[in-house]
């Protein structure tokens, strides 16, 4: 009695602790959901951060998918559209995995809209007709008038207006059959902006003002801004244009307020040609500074280059997810083989006590059978193994021969242009960074080769690649080179991403060294704890002062790579004192997966 009664008290335990953990995801997406929807952003990251930490050790993947696609929504709403992205392509991917085709879809329309903002429209056409169609699969008619929105988007910036037009009210029809305001006012704003393009103003004057009063009756502040700016734009194009500056200035006040970055460079742009058809000359001046100023910082090429980039990521890691599910296969074929065997194992006991001659007979065929099996299985394995290990040493090698020898080929051709050109000082200039730009290309060649070795990227094989680099580098500097390292060092397996960019900060940070720091000694500390990993580089050379020195190139990637990976790079100098560079990132950041490695 005594031994159930403990048995339900711990079952109650477990079932009290299981609530209270999932009360507290469920408050930190209540509450960052509350602080969005009031337009506290910065409150709203932090607070779907922290439920994706403690999620992410959750066997609930939903609250998880529910907490990457909420913060990859406020970080867009606040114009960081490249880690927006990295939380969408997240999502995406666990939405798959659970096979979720409604969020598959929304995260679809998501990653669509953030395409469109950057102007690739083919890229975001592509996404929303996916979304469409999932939508569609899933009966979901509100998320098919929200891919029928976007598609009009593309269509009217294509400057295809009859095509946005119906795309317009085939979304306007469904939204009224569901009676969603917020979706009627939005679609009224798309159509009156067509009307305005097709110089149907007293159309397009009719759609706003509707639009206008439905936002403001649901205190929607998004579309109330941005319905204000969009009158103002047609009040000017009908020579009204102290309307226009009323109605723009209303709107880029309350899309500051809620922090509306493209409404507010909009409005900017309004104001700027309201005061200028008024006559207001330095006004107008001072808002198209204004309008240059804001437009430049919330479309960039970077930031483009970084969505594009991140997409080849996903690419890539749902061919490395591909790989893991033919393991996992494998596995599970095995377990099953297992069982079966355990099967025949008990049916072969019972029968042992009627006949036993029978018994021993069926026990040689079934470890007949049972070896046969394990080596069937064991020779898959191996081949399964094998083929990868192949496919791996073919790219390399592929790499390694076509770029090598072209790159090779580049540098001796420099060497001999070098040579030749001692007449000719301009040529002899060009020619010799040619050829270090090539001998630099075929060091990070060989990087990239032995970063293709899954079993390479380690945090133990990080630190001793680290070791090996510096090592051969200083070799001809009088140059000291001390590490203060922990022991041991944890065997956990590291992102390919934080594996490259850390090493090519040490890199980076070793070559400032050695130009201009005319220092004897280097010294490598790292520090490891639960939650940060920090690596510091030390050296005792001339130094400089930080805050008179304006950072070049070189600084800024070692900080824009950290910041690429969710870390922090800092440089701490002193003329006559030496330079100290930190690189700090969370441990999280860098684990892949929270796997050990295991010594075979």
């Amino acid at each position: 009695m005594r031994k159930y009664l403990l048995i339900l008290i711990s079952a109650l335990l477990c079932n009290t602790s299981c609530a209270q953990a999932v009360q507290t995801l469920d408050r930190y997406l209540d509450s960052g959901a509350f602080e969005y929807e009031k337009g506290n952003y910065e409150k709203a990251i932090s607070l779907f951060r922290r439920s994706v930490l403690l999620q992410s050790k959750s066997t609930d993947k939903k609250l998880l998918n529910k907490s990457y696609n909420n913060l990859a929504n406020t970080y867009a709403q606040i114009g960081r559209s490249e880690i927006a992205l990295k939380y969408y392509l997240l999502s995406l991917s666990l939405s798959k995995d659970r096979k979720d085709t409604l969020n598959i879809a929304k995260t679809s329309k998501n990653i669509g809209s953030l395409y469109e903002e950057q102007k690739d429209f083919s890229a975001a056409m592509q996404y929303y007709q996916v979304a469409c169609n999932l939508a569609k699969k899933a009966d979901n008619a509100s998320l098919v008038a929200d891919c029928l929105n976007n598609t009009g988007v593309i269509y009217e910036q294509q400057v295809q207006y009859d095509k946005a037009l119906t795309s317009y009210k085939e979304a306007l029809k469904i939204y009224k059959s569901e009676n969603n305001a917020e979706r009627i006012a939005m679609t009224l704003n798309n159509l009156a902006i067509v009307y305005k393009y097709l110089k149907r103003y007293s159309l397009a004057i009719q759609n706003y003002s509707e639009a206008l009063a439905i936002a403001e009756k649901s205190n929607d502040q998004f579309v109330v801004a941005a319905t204000w700016n969009n009158l103002g734009n047609v009040f000017a194009l009908t020579g009204d244009y102290q309307k226009s500056l009323d109605l723009c200035s209303k709107a880029n006040a309350t899309a500051k307020t809620i922090k509306a970055q493209q409404i507010i460079v909009e409005s900017y742009d309004g104001i700027a040609t309201a005061h200028e058809k008024l006559n207001h000359l330095v006004k107008a001046i001072e808002y198209r500074k204004l309008y240059e100023q804001e437009n430049a910082s919330f479309i960039n090429a970077a930031r483009s280059g970084q969505l594009a980039e991140m997409q080849v990521k996903y690419e890539t890691a749902k061919k490395v997810g591909q790989i893991k599910s033919l393991v996992q296969n494998s596995k599970i074929r095995k377990l099953e083989v297992r069982e079966l065997a355990l099967q025949i194992q008990r049916r072969n006991f019972f029968i042992v006590g009627f006949l036993l001659l029978f018994t021993a007979l069926l026990g040689v065929g079934y470890f007949w059978k049972r070896s046969t099996a394990l080596k069937n299985q064991i020779a898959k394995e191996k081949i399964i193994r094998d083929t990868e290990e192949i496919e791996r040493s073919r790219i390399a090698k592929d790499i390694h021969d076509d770029l090598g020898s072209g790159l090779s080929k580049i540098n001796f051709l420099s060497e001999i242009i070098f040579q030749k050109s001692e007449a000719i000082p301009e040529i002899r200039i060009s020619s010799a960074s040619v050829k270090e730009t090539a001998t630099k290309m075929i060091e990070n060649m060989r990087d990239l080769i032995w970063a293709l070795n899954p079993d390479n990227t380690t945090l133990p094989n990080l630190l001793a690649r680290i070791r090996e680099y510096t090592t051969d580098y200083l070799e001809d500097y009088a140059i000291d080179l001390s590490y203060d390292f922990p022991n041991p060092i944890p065997k956990v397996a590291i992102n390919k991403e934080a594996h490259r960019e850390i090493f090519m900060v040490v890199k980076e940070t070793l070559n400032n060294i050695t130009k201009h720091a005319n220092a004897t000694s280097v010294c490598f500390n790292l520090k490891l704890d639960n939650d940060e990993f920090i690596l510091s580089i030390k050296d005792n050379g001339i130094g400089f002062i930080t805050e008179k020195t304006s950072y070049g190139n070189g600084l800024r990637n070692m900080r824009s790579r950290l910041q690429a990976i969710n870390g922090t790079w800092e440089i701490k100098s002193l003329l006559g004192k030496g330079t100290e560079t930190y690189l700090s990132l969370p441990i999280l950041e860098i684990i892949k997966n929270n796997t050990l490695v295991t010594d075979l």
